[in-house]
């Protein structure tokens, strides 16, 4: 075993070296300030959880290097799929039966089918006497497209048609060193092949779709110039050239060979689609088994162990944080269940029996109130002094006037502590102990008004918040109540004088303009939010220095195949066919 990126490992171990002395050194300048100032030591744990640390993100970095095993030798299906689209740029595509024209519907096809060969690597070739590869083979859609657009602006007004020869070079061009030619060709062409050909047969491994372009009854061949005014059409002989669509070419080619299929492409044809699931349809046959040379990944051996280590780290750091919020949010579930089975005490448990079972006397009902008093059962103690409340001593009247108060009920208890203040048989001290109590009773009520002001002005001004989206509606109704208010002061006193008549009509005017701003702006508001809903453009999908270097290349390209056209001309005799 050993790293792809060999030449990095000390340069990595020293960097691994570095970070774990800075954070050693930093821990224990933290640790030992702990130590100084709040007298607590480094716990075992927290040694642990910094190894673990250390050596996690020490795998990890170590990870970066790509951890490969030994060099293996396997068989592996490699598929072919390669193809190659041989585009006709003869005179004799310039004609139009096929609306725009052949040419241009070629291009049209050719690009539909680079989109719809998903996971091929296509390369364009064009051909007139000659060959040239515009696109390598490549999954570029807009390298493609950039090339394809070149081809549009080609006027091979002298340029004949070497379909045999084209093909078999394309046929060429598939074999990889030395091997058997394996891929797919589709040929883009009217069939008409005006130069001498060649007797080609395809060999196996390679699949062509051949798509006729034009029509049986053919059309003339137009010359324009290079603004595209058109200044008449192609003569042979005196007479205008009619090219037609040469089906016995594409028969004969298909009947011969069986790998092959051929489409008719019209005006509004496309069958890109149908061409594709051919090529898949015979992919199968074009698979392949090889030996190939790997070296296995072994990266996991460091990955894996580095992230558990590093959670384990983190873990172990906030375990005592974890501890502290699950006795948070235990504790109050607790309380609550404390709170609800609070105990009662077993004296007053059998006080509660006898009184059901009718054993108590009129004292002792007295004093099992005051003891479930004491244990803040105030409602039961309440029930029992009120039972008896003719037989109470000053001292029970004052603790049953104390129990009033504990359910709440103040004016009963104040007028129970009035009756004893006024009472003369009451001692001196139960009067100051019923005064005091009083005095603490009532700070305690007035403590529990402003307590609930203070909830209700919260909840109005939360209320107020959540309903700021419904301030229009609001103003709009206090101005309605304000025109009431006016026209009732006006009924009230009719000796106004119309000055006063004519401010209230402009007062009006301005509060209804004011309404018609608020709209305006609610009206705006809406369309922001609008706005932001709707979802983001697309970018441009290419910048503006890549789409001029296209058009710079798609001249270029034109250039050169109209250059090359112009000297096979040069080099041809004048009876010959150039279309």
């Amino acid at each position: 075993m050993s790293f792809v990126y060999q030449n990095y490992f000390y340069i990595v171990v020293a960097a691994i070296i570095i970070y774990c002395f800075i954070v050693n050194r930093e821990e224990n300048k933290f640790f030992s300030f702990v130590e100084r100032f709040w007298f607590k030591k480094r716990s075992f744990v927290s040694h642990i959880s910094k190894i673990c640390f250390l050596v996690g993100f020490s795998l990890l970095a170590l990870s970066l290097l790509d951890l490969r095993g030994p060099e293996e030798r396997i068989k592996a299906q490699v598929p072919s799929k390669r193809t190659i689209v041989l585009m006709d740029t003869s005179a004799s595509m310039l004609a139009e039966d096929v609306r725009p024209s052949r040419l241009e519907k070629a291009v049209l096809l050719a690009k539909h089918f680079a989109r719809k060969a998903v996971g091929h690597q296509i390369s364009v070739i064009v051909f007139s006497e000659t060959q040239m590869k515009i696109v390598p083979f490549t999954s570029d859609l807009d390298l493609i497209d950039s090339r394809l657009e070149s081809i549009r602006g080609l006027k091979n007004h002298y340029a004949s048609s070497a379909l045999s020869l084209a093909l078999q070079e394309a046929i060429q061009s598939l074999k990889d060193s030395g091997e058997d030619p394996r891929g797919n060709i589709v040929v883009l062409t009217d069939g008409e092949e005006t130069s001498a050909g060649v007797d080609l047969k395809i060999p196996e491994g390679v699949y062509v779709a051949f798509v006729g372009i034009g029509t049986q009854n053919g059309g003339r061949i137009p010359l324009d110039d290079k603004r595209g005014m058109r200044y008449g059409h192609k003569k042979y002989q005196g007479k205008d050239v009619i090219t037609k669509l040469n089906l016995d070419f594409f028969k004969e080619i298909t009947s011969k060979n069986p790998q092959t299929k051929f489409w008719q492409a019209d005006t509004y044809a496309l069958p890109s689609e149908e061409i594709v699931a051919f090529f898949e349809a015979e992919f199968v046959k074009g698979v392949e088994n090889q030996d190939m040379v790997i070296r296995p990944v072994f990266m996991q051996w460091l990955v894996i162990p580095g992230i558990l280590l590093l959670v384990t780290s983190y873990l172990l750091k906030m375990v005592k944080v974890f501890a502290l919020v699950t006795l948070i949010l235990v504790s109050p579930t607790w309380a609550n269940e404390d709170k609800e089975q609070k105990s009662v005490p077993e004296h007053i448990v059998r006080g509660l029996e006898e009184l059901r079972k009718g054993h108590l006397s009129k004292s002792e009902k007295i004093g099992l109130a005051y003891e479930l008093q004491k244990n803040e059962f105030h409602k039961e103690a309440l029930k029992l002094y009120q039972e008896e409340l003719d037989h109470l001593s000053p001292e029970q009247r004052f603790n049953y006037g104390t129990s009033l108060f504990s359910n709440k009920k103040l004016s009963e208890g104040f007028s129970e502590y009035k009756r004893l203040l006024e009472d003369e048989n009451v001692s001196k001290e139960l009067k100051e102990k019923i005064a005091q109590n009083a005095l603490l009773f009532l700070r305690q009520s007035e403590q529990d008004k402003e307590d609930q002001k203070k909830k209700e002005q919260d909840k109005k001004e939360s209320n107020d918040q959540g309903d700021q989206g419904q301030g229009g509606q609001s103003d709009q109704q206090s101005s309605n109540n304000q025109n009431s208010q006016n026209n009732q002061e006006g009924q009230q006193d009719p000796n106004k004088d119309q000055d006063g008549d004519e401010n209230k009509d402009n007062k009006q005017d301005n509060k209804e303009e004011d309404q018609k701003d608020g709209d305006e702006k609610d009206k705006e508001k809406d369309a922001e939010r609008s706005n932001e809903d709707r979802p983001n453009l697309p970018p441009k999908k290419l910048p503006a220095k890549l789409k001029q270097l296209m058009s710079d290349d798609r001249k270029l390209q034109m250039e050169m195949i109209e250059r090359g056209t112009k000297d096979m001309n040069k080099r041809k005799s004048n009876s010959s066919k150039d279309w």
